[in-house]
């Protein structure tokens, strides 16, 4: 969008909505209104449009900028400080003037996820969408070196924003396949869809044969006794969620037992342990597939 002579639109009660190209300074002119009962700052989504906006990314939603009757900001504060943390302007709706009544109910709507981008812009369907942005979320953090090892979050600097969810999904092939199979393999090892789906897609690059035989055990249960890879990652899953909430299995845990059984599987390994490590011994790295 380029600059232009600001047309201004005007409600039934004196309120204004215009589009503005917002330079740094002007952000820091506005924040320096902001109203004191605002919510905290949430970094994570600061970070996230910085990216955006240095990356040209930035795209106008329609959602607003806002100001109160007496000029103070009561809404737009991330994308405000993005602004100034990017060093570079951004178009934004501007709202001014708006009452104490609609501050009452400002942000009480349900906020549309990233799960209902992907099904609006028709990167997946509505059945798979929440597992296909859970695996495009877990690929990009694993591929950029954010989950090293078994007790890897993700999550803040490692969360995407919408424009990077979509060019993430669009970036890694047969990601809605590598879903659905993720999904169905859920019932029979409680992983997390999202560590089933990265383990698909990182295991059919290798061999898409042996990525079929490696499914098809844990869906058929075929275990030869100890030793088996396929009996050691089973038992120690079925602990893990025995154990109850304190021993949730994080995707980055389960991306180390299907990459360590995994590999196991292909050199023809015994494998009788699954060990995470420890905060004082340290934890264990995710191995690459082999």
């Amino acid at each position: 969008m380029s600059k232009q002579a600001a047309t201004v639109a005007k409600g039934p009660a004196g309120e204004t909505a215009e589009y503005v190209f917002v330079t740094p300074e002007l952000a820091v002119a506005w924040l320096a209104v902001n109203i004191d009962r605002n919510r905290n700052m949430r970094k994570s989504r600061i970070n996230g449009y910085v990216r955006d906006i240095q990356g040209d990314r930035w795209v106008v939603t329609g959602e607003a900028i806002k100001f109160d009757t007496e000029g103070r900001l009561v809404d737009g504060q991330n994308r405000c400080q993005a602004i100034v943390a990017a060093g570079k302007g951004a178009w934004v709706l501007v709202v001014r003037g708006i009452s104490e009544d609609a501050l009452v109910v400002l942000d009480s709507g349900s906020a549309r996820n990233t799960g209902d981008m992907l099904v609006i812009t028709g990167l997946a369907d509505r059945a798979d969408a929440k597992d296909v942005g859970a695996i495009a979320r877990l690929y990009t953090a694993y591929k950029a070196g954010d989950v090293k090892h078994a007790a890897s979050h993700i999550g803040g600097h490692s969360g995407l924003t919408k424009s990077e969810m979509a060019d993430a999904v669009m970036s890694i092939p047969d990601i809605e396949f590598a879903a659905r199979h993720a999904r169905g393999m859920y019932r029979y090892l409680r992983l997390p869809v999202s560590a089933l789906g990265v383990a698909f897609l990182e295991f059919s690059k290798l061999d898409v044969d042996d990525t079929a035989e490696f499914f098809n055990r844990i869906r058929d249960g075929i275990q030869n006794g100890p030793g088996d890879p396929f009996l050691t990652l089973s038992r120690r899953v079925s602990n893990d969620l025995q154990a109850g909430s304190s021993r949730r299995i994080l995707p980055g845990q389960a991306l180390f037992y299907l990459f360590r059984t995994w590999n196991a599987f292909r050199e023809g390994e015994a494998l009788v342990k699954l060990q995470v490590g420890s905060p004082q011994a340290g934890f264990t790295p995710i191995p690459v597939p082999k």
